[in-house]
């Protein structure tokens, strides 16, 4: 007898060998900033929100003063399988450094990058563009973690219907779950490679020079998407861009430095990109497999 479980392993393994065998021409295209492979993930990484936590609690600092105190922090949204497990790092928020008895404040903090440094990921690689991003190489969402750039107030995730994001909202016991009320939320650039350029959701380039401030909106209502990107013909290797959220009202203070690392590959050989190609699109398929067996053994 053939479970439900073996029948549905058996059409996911059919499927990722089709996709397989179709590679060459999906290689053919290129990628659009908000699309690619196909696959579009609707799922918000990076949020704004205002630390209301006074003194810290745990760590090293334990008793002291939080330095984030009314500032706004720049979070990375982390969804885990076990709903209740879901938190926030705080990417752009200020630490302490040096002694407990005589600490000094430090205007960023050791996990101010994406992708995350502990991670291991390589940079987020910057892919060919279409329509207006022709001739480029841009930032885009590929599904994996740390892709899907768009930028939204904490609080949109107050009405969320799903576990994962109530999780969310409310964790570190709602310390940044505070309304954005009265503010005007900035995007400041600090500082950013040559050759890096950034453009928003009109394909308008922003940002263009250091303390240039972009407007993301009034109070908790925005959602912004940057796309950044470089000339197809750029130098491989490493682009960063580092910012900081500041309030155009003046309500809120300040948020610590964070930054976006991109890399900008060697053109392969046609041979070798198809192999790529055929690899990474067999592991996909492979991963979708995974999370679908362990999802239906839920039921």
């Amino acid at each position: 007898m053939v479970s439900k479980y073996t029948s549905g392993w058996r059409k996911q393994a059919s499927l990722a060998v089709g996709l397989f065998l179709a590679a060459p021409l999906v290689l053919s295209m290129d990628i659009s900033p908000a699309k690619a492979d196909g696959i579009h993930s609707d799922d918000t990484e990076f949020y704004v929100g205002l630390d209301s936590l006074q003194v810290l609690a745990s760590g090293t600092y334990t008793g002291l003063n939080n330095p984030n105190y009314n500032r706004l922090t720049f979070l990375f949204a982390h969804r885990e399988e076990n709903a209740a497990s879901s938190h926030f790092h705080g990417i752009g928020s200020y630490s302490y450094l040096g002694t407990v008895d005589s600490p000094s404040v430090n205007s960023t903090n050791a996990n101010n990058r994406i992708p995350e440094t502990y991670t291991g990921i390589l940079p987020l690689q910057l892919l060919p563009g279409t329509g207006i991003y022709a001739g480029r190489l841009v930032s885009a969402d590929t599904h994996a973690e740390y892709s899907n750039l768009n930028v939204a107030s904490i609080t949109s995730l107050a009405d969320a219907t799903e576990a994962v994001d109530q999780y969310l909202f409310n964790s570190s016991r709602g310390r940044w779950r505070s309304p954005l009320t009265g503010a005007t939320i900035g995007l400041q650039l600090v500082e950013i490679s040559s050759g890096l350029n950034i453009a928003n959701e009109s394909g308008d380039n922003i940002l263009q020079s250091i303390g240039d401030i972009y407007t993301l909106g009034g109070g908790d209502d925005f959602s912004f998407t940057p796309t950044f990107w470089t000339q197809k013909t750029a130098t491989p290797g490493k682009y960063s861009a580092t910012f900081k959220l500041v309030d155009l009202s003046n309500n809120y203070q300040e948020s610590g430095t964070f930054s976006f690392d991109f890399r900008v590959e060697k053109v392969s050989e046609p041979s070798t990109t198809i192999a790529l190609g055929l690899a990474g699109l067999l592991a996909l398929s492979v991963s979708h497999l995974k999370k679908r067996t362990v999802d239906s053994s839920e039921f």
